[in-house]
């Protein structure tokens, strides 16, 4: 992934310099391609009233360690104006890259169910404690609108074999309904 023109530090910045919004797309609304993720065993989902700007999210409370609980948080919106794939890809992957010393040991641009997408995996501190941090970045694109989703779960660092294989299955189950058109029917 080689975009044309260097891309600011994080998505944020690249999308304010481009004059792009970043329009959440409410889950109960008909109109955008919808998208899911499985809820393992042990997990909850949280009301959307908590998030309104998170279009899912999950915890494993039996998993709360010093106040803080492993989660998976789902975002999804449409972007207000098309930008290049690849610039947003690029741009979205840097969001991880900023966190505190953060360590990444994975990393792919395969693509994810038919659409352009990006990964990172990797370690960062906040404090004490260490996080495990796994964001893939998809673009979804349906007849003229250009959407972005998002899709973080975040454990400890060197979780347990069940919390690490929750945390994988999440992200293998994460679905996108291509079209608006079939839900809207």
């Amino acid at each position: 992934m080689n975009p044309q023109n260097p891309t600011p530090e994080t998505l944020r910045t690249y999308l304010e310099s481009h004059e792009v919004e970043l329009i959440a797309c409410p889950p109960e609304e008909p109109g955008h391609p919808h998208v899911t993720i499985p809820t393992p065993a042990g997990w909850t989902p949280v009301p959307n009233e908590v998030f309104p700007h998170a279009y899912a999210v999950l915890v494993a409370p039996e998993h709360t360690e010093d106040g803080w609980t492993p989660n998976a948080v789902l975002l999804h919106g449409r972007l207000s104006r098309w930008r290049p794939t690849d610039e947003l890809l690029y741009a979205a992957a840097s969001e991880c890259r900023s966190l505190p010393r953060w360590s990444e040991y994975h990393s792919d641009t395969d693509n994810f169910d038919s659409h352009r997408s990006v990964v990172t995996r990797g370690i960062y501190n906040v404090g004490d404690a260490w996080f495990d941090a796994t964001t893939r970045f998809l673009v979804v694109d349906v007849e003229y609108d250009r959407y972005l989703t998002q899709l973080t779960v975040t454990t400890r660092a060197e979780p347990d074999v069940t919390l690490a294989s929750d945390a994988s299955t999440i992200h293998r189950g994460l679905m996108v309904v291509d079209t608006h058109t079939e839900l809207d029917r």
